[in-house]
């Protein structure tokens, strides 16, 4: 959009300040969240932990479990393994990677809207409602999904600019993108197949496209077969296969009523009827661009409401969808009534004003649980998390499966990837310096209404080994039970404790 197409919807500078104030907002709010708060959730410090074990030489798969493809943890632990055994520094530095890349996500959106679709305040004003400030550090959690979606929305740029411009380069990008984007989380094929088949589908006559379409995928091709020839020379190719792929449908199972309409995010429901109107009312006036946008979001609304969706970072491409297409809605609407941008701007304030209070509830203001850990733990000593969570970012792990115990463990065995680990053994057998009294359930019959134990640390094992911490239900060992001098021996390439 020129400059004097924005000046006629935008008469006023106020409505612009606005703007860019609740912006501003947004971005201190996340940046406060990230470093004052606790943000150590299990998924976020399961995939912390897991960046720090393969810092240190662990194989994801082989030594530890995990259901996520491995390119987020190979790519930071360089970082990671900076802060050597700072939990607290490691934690800011992955939450920082995370933030990072999840602004970059808004802002590869926001391109995509004012390159392809809408001016830069129809962009903006769009994604202000569909993602307010309180939403940034919610979805931007240290996990493979947040950079999952910035790929995405990378190769959905560079595709565009390829079906606007035939340049090759464009494409190539675009597929190397998609191909990142699933090296993180495998999830994205959900989204890259019925993509794949709209543009065979929208080049069928088009000779060059397709003679094109078979250069760019030289790269995935070769990166796929490389990435296959990993697993298989690490032996740990067909339990990727069970962890990647049989489990992540049996975790469907657990978390099979846990769709859209549980998520705790309301303005979906408006984000998802604008964008539902949009395509009422643009779909015979736009081109492919819009259309493939239009087919994606719909394929994308259907499998949250109906399919899975266990949290509010699944709906991450489900955002990127409905903000190119409420762009274009935005932009007709400013044009004939300018009030729009007022009730636009007063519903992100609005409901800003209501989420940042009750997000903040949810979590402690201060981080005295991270630092209480941070001091006590080592990365010497074992830690066995309590139910649901993960207390482990920098210490050795008991057993193969060390986050989400309750659910990860008894899928995983159902799955036959390994047997779940039996604690009171492990207790006896290692001395982990964090345990858990409480009960660890079943998560399957959790999540239906029905109490089933799975097991517990015995109250007299804690009892003769541990101490009460000021957490409950968590306990610290014994000051004679604890290794001293937690070192780093490069020979062995461990960490170990020299007395």
């Amino acid at each position: 959009m020129n400059t004097e197409c924005e000046k006629n919807i935008f008469p006023r500078l106020f409505a612009q300040a606005a703007i860019w104030l609740l912006i501003a907002f947004g971005i201190g709010f996340a940046v406060w969240t990230v470093f004052f708060t606790e943000t150590g959730n299990g998924d976020n410090v399961e995939h912390i932990h897991a960046t720090w074990l393969v810092a240190y030489g662990e194989v994801p798969y082989r030594d530890f479990f995990q259901h996520h493809n491995p390119l987020l943890w190979y790519l930071f632990a360089p970082v990671i393994r900076l802060f050597g055994g700072n939990a607290l520094q490691i934690l800011d530095a992955a939450h920082a990677m995370a933030l990072s890349a999840g602004f970059a996500f808004l802002f590869i959106v926001y391109k995509i809207c004012t390159r392809f679709f809408a001016s830069r305040y129809a962009a903006l004003l769009s994604l202000l409602v569909l993602c307010p400030p309180y939403y940034y550090i919610y979805c931007f959690n240290y996990n493979p999904d947040t950079f999952m979606a910035l790929s995405l929305a990378v190769g959905l740029y560079f595709l565009f600019a390829y079906w606007e411009n035939k340049r090759l380069p464009a494409l190539v990008l675009s597929f190397v993108s998609f191909f990142v984007a699933f090296l993180f989380t495998q999830k994205i094929l959900t989204v890259l197949a019925p993509l794949g088949l709209i543009f065979l589908l929208a080049n069928r006559r088009e000779k060059d496209c397709i003679s094109d379409m078979w250069y760019a995928l030289l790269i995935p091709v070769v990166g796929l077969l490389f990435f296959i020839a990993l697993l298989y020379y690490g032996n740990v190719l067909d339990i990727y296969w069970q962890s990647n792929f049989v489990f992540n449908v049996k975790m469907q199972a657990y978390y099979g009523d846990r769709k859209i309409d549980v998520i705790d995010y309301p303005v979906f429901f408006l984000s998802g009827g604008l964008a539902l109107l949009s395509i009422a009312t643009q779909w015979q006036k736009q081109g492919i661009i819009y259309r493939t946008i239009a087919l994606l979001f719909v394929l994308e609304l259907f499998q949250r409401c109906f399919y899975f969706a266990i949290a509010p970072y699944y709906m991450l491409p489900f955002m990127a969808f409905a903000a190119c297409l409420n762009s274009v809605l935005i932009e007709r609407a400013m044009h004939k009534h300018f009030w729009t941008v007022w009730v636009l701007l007063i519903v992100a304030a609005a409901y800003a004003a209501i989420s940042e209070p009750r997000y903040l509830s949810a979590r402690t203001t201060d981080r005295s649980f991270a630092r209480y850990v941070s001091a006590n733990v080592t990365p010497c000593d074992y830690v066995i998390s309590s139910f649901l969570s993960n207390q482990s970012i920098i210490s050795k792990d008991p057993h193969y499966y060390w986050s989400l115990l309750g659910h990860v463990d008894i899928a995983g065995e159902e799955t036959g990837i390994a047997l779940k680990p039996d604690l009171n053994k492990l207790v006896m057998q290692y001395k982990p310096k964090l345990v858990s009294s409480g009960i660890y359930w079943n998560n399957y019959y959790l999540n239906r209404g029905r109490n089933v134990p799975v097991q517990q640390i015995s109250p007299e094992i804690i009892g003769r080994y541990y101490l009460p911490t000021p957490f409950q239900g968590l306990y610290l060992l014994k000051y004679e039970y604890q290794g001293k001098n937690c070192i780093y021996d490069k020979n062995r390439g461990e960490w170990r404790f020299a007395e």
